[in-house]
């Protein structure tokens, strides 16, 4: 065996491995694509958290309907039959809740049982409170408010990380397959270096440093393939897709979407019910709603009361005690009573005046909150607005750039198979080639991304997503 073919055969091994990084990449045959707007609209579907939301609203609007209950009057019906003692006394007490009564006039000492039956109705209705009905049916309706404020805001954030982690899905897409591309490259390099290397046209150091240039080119590709795959499963768990063959959408990378989308209008100014900024204004206006209920809580209450009842009592009306107790059981009296009372605690003014210094705090914390995300929506818009125009003029040379690299590479790799030129020459030119490529599709993912900003600071998501749907 001569030397040239012993230097030779680790490289020989190396080209056999050059058919293996061809199985990693995804078959267009089976390949399922996801485009954006079913990734986004699946996503919100399935996530657990929109559907804790979607059920404390429904629960907000049981609560309003529950508020609304208030106004009914309170009805008591009872019935007692009872049996005890009779020792009444005059003088009088204070009723300590559930005292048993034996009214009547000043009787002397006995201590046989008597029988007796009472039933009454109890009616008391609180027709005017100062509007505190009012104001607690307000409140209701402000933190059914709040509720729908959280399930927007939480939409509008799970799609905002729906749409970033789409668009990097979709750049490790074409990274992957530039590195591939790249590898192919290598590949194209290796076997001119073989053929001459064999033939004693080229020295064999070539040979090593064509093998080291495809290893590196080999590891790129599959960190790039590792980087896909970590994206491709974590949007599979988002919408329940099968991650298997799973590939997103590349035609939406169109010139007319990303150099003049014309179907979103330029906004330099966030919109006023911006999701994440409604549920702060929301949270103030609950507040507002609660501390006026506070002060309505402690307003005098004028109510209509009224009373029938009926009795009768084991002891006759001369006082006597009689042997049969069933002679109290049957009802020999009834009465009625009606009436307006004004209620009103004069030293609940201090726990009104205590709460309501409490609540006009949280209220101007909760509206400094609202003034602070206003602050930072601005300053998110004017930043996507300065990036993007940057970004847009960088993406129009960025062709440029690649077309260069391009011919360059060719040039070079012409040139090394005439004797012109260096291994090393042709690598530069493939690692100038490699970033144009690399370069050119990061900056078509920045500016998808802050387009997508740009729509939902604008109100302009849906639209956005619609351009999106196949």
């Amino acid at each position: 065996m001569d030397n040239k073919t012993s230097r030779c055969r680790p490289v020989l091994k190396l080209f056999r491995l050059l058919v293996l990084p061809l199985y990693f990449l995804p078959l267009h045959s089976t390949a399922q694509v996801l485009n954006l707007y079913d990734a986004v609209n699946k996503s919100v579907a399935n996530y657990p958290l929109l559907q804790q939301r979607q059920a404390e609203v429904s629960a907000g609007r049981a609560h309003v309907t529950t508020i609304n209950g208030n106004r009914l009057p309170m009805l008591i019906l009872q019935d007692q039959a009872t049996i005890g003692s009779d020792n009444s006394i005059q003088g009088p007490y204070f009723s300590m809740g559930m005292v048993p009564s034996t009214p009547g006039s000043y009787s002397s000492v006995s201590g046989s049982p008597i029988a007796g039956n009472v039933a009454i109705s109890f009616l008391k209705w609180e027709f005017f409170t100062f509007g505190y009905y009012n104001a607690q049916q307000q409140d209701a309706r402000s933190q059914l408010a709040v509720n729908v404020a959280n399930l927007n805001s939480d939409k509008y954030l799970l799609t905002q990380n729906i749409v970033s982690l789409y668009l990097d899905w979709l750049k490790k897409y074409r990274l992957l397959q530039i590195q591939n591309e790249n590898m192919q490259r290598a590949q194209v390099i290796f076997t001119a270096i073989r053929a001459t290397v064999l033939s004693g046209l080229k020295p064999g150091v070539d040979s090593s440093t064509a093998s080291a240039s495809y290893a590196d080119a080999r590891i790129s590709y599959l960190q790039a393939l590792d980087n896909f795959n970590y994206d491709r499963i974590t949007i599979a768990s988002y919408t329940g897709a099968n991650a298997n063959g799973l590939v997103p959408d590349t035609s939406i990378l169109t010139p007319s979407l990303l150099l003049n989308p014309a179907f979103l209008q330029r906004s330099d100014s966030v919109i006023r019910d911006h999701p994440l900024l409604e549920v702060y204004q929301k949270q103030y206006e609950q507040q507002l709603a609660e501390n006026n209920t506070i002060a309505k809580k402690y307003l005098p209450r004028v109510s209509f009361d009224g009373a029938t009842w009926m009795r009768s009592s084991g002891i006759s009306p001369t006082g006597v005690y009689p042997d049969d107790l069933a002679y109290g059981m049957p009802y020999s009296r009834s009465n009625y009573l009606l009436g307006l009372s004004l209620s009103y605690n004069i030293f609940d003014l201090k726990h009104r005046h205590d709460e309501l210094a409490e609540g006009r705090l949280l209220a101007q914390a909760r509206q400094n909150a609202v003034q602070t995300e206003q602050l930072s929506l601005d300053a998110m818009m004017q930043q996507a607005n300065s990036t993007y125009a940057t970004t847009l003029e960088k993406l129009k040379e960025i062709p440029v750039q690649l077309s260069s690299a391009s011919q360059a590479y060719g040039q070079q790799t012409a040139l090394y198979r005439a004797g012109l030129n260096t291994l090393i020459d042709v690598t530069n030119a493939q690692y100038a080639l490699l970033q144009a490529e690399t370069s050119y599709v990061n900056m078509q993912d920045e500016l998808l991304q802050l387009l997508y900003i740009r729509a939902g600071l604008s109100g302009q998501s849906d639209i956005f997503l619609q351009n999106f749907k196949h």
